[in-house]
């Protein structure tokens, strides 16, 4: 299987005046999609949101993603998310972790690759070839160099609260199912201080 239209060029992300193209990355995510036979259901298309994090590296730092559901739930004092992943082959969800806020606790959680192929890096035992996968533009803003390679059908997770957390697809990117629990923006927190969301 060749990954013609899958590899993509940083500067096609992106306008003259460095404004990130939401379009192209979009598009780009429905072409990983066809390639591998994932259906991009109306649904889908009409919530998927697409980030580069403000750091102009979409090719390296960046993510497409469908929160299908998330919710807090009162006086139960529970939560869910059900949440597709979307990534482009070598491109890497920046470290970060998740703390407790207010009456909500930290965000636990695991993934389930469903194509391609997802690498998880956490606290631990430093793994060899860690360094030669994280993006070069990303390795000072990271601590995690233990590896684990997660392929389709499989499942990795996050081993203990508030731990910091990244990924980076494979060659041929990767869709994600992740299961977790309540995800609050107030309680995410990453390494790089530059990054936005919105």
């Amino acid at each position: 299987m060749k990954r013609k239209g899958i590899v993509r060029s940083n500067a096609d992300f992106y306008a003259p005046d460095g404004t990130f193209n939401q379009d192209a990355a979009k598009k780009a995510y429905y072409d990983l999609m066809a390639y591998h036979g994932y259906p991009p259901y109306d649904s889908l298309k009409e919530v998927l949101w697409v980030l580069d994090f403000a750091v102009g590296r979409f090719t390296d730092v960046g993510m497409g993603g469908v929160f299908w559901l998330n919710e807090w739930v009162e006086p139960g004092n529970y939560g869910y998310l059900g949440h597709e992943i979307f990534l482009l082959p070598g491109q890497m969800i920046p470290e970060h972790w998740h703390l407790k806020h207010e009456n909500i606790p930290p965000k636990m959680e695991g993934w389930h690759c469903r194509y391609g192929e997802t690498i998880l890096f956490a606290e631990g035992e430093v793994s060899p070839d860690a360094e030669t996968i994280i993006p070069a533009s990303e390795l000072k803003f990271t601590t995690c160099r233990n590896v684990q390679r997660v392929l389709p059908g499989q499942v990795g997770k996050l081993g203990k609260p508030e731990a910091p957390h990244f990924q980076v697809a494979g060659p041929e990117g990767a869709i994600v199912s992740e299961y977790a629990s309540y995800h609050s923006m107030d309680a995410l927190r990453f390494r790089n201080p530059d990054i936005k969301l919105g």
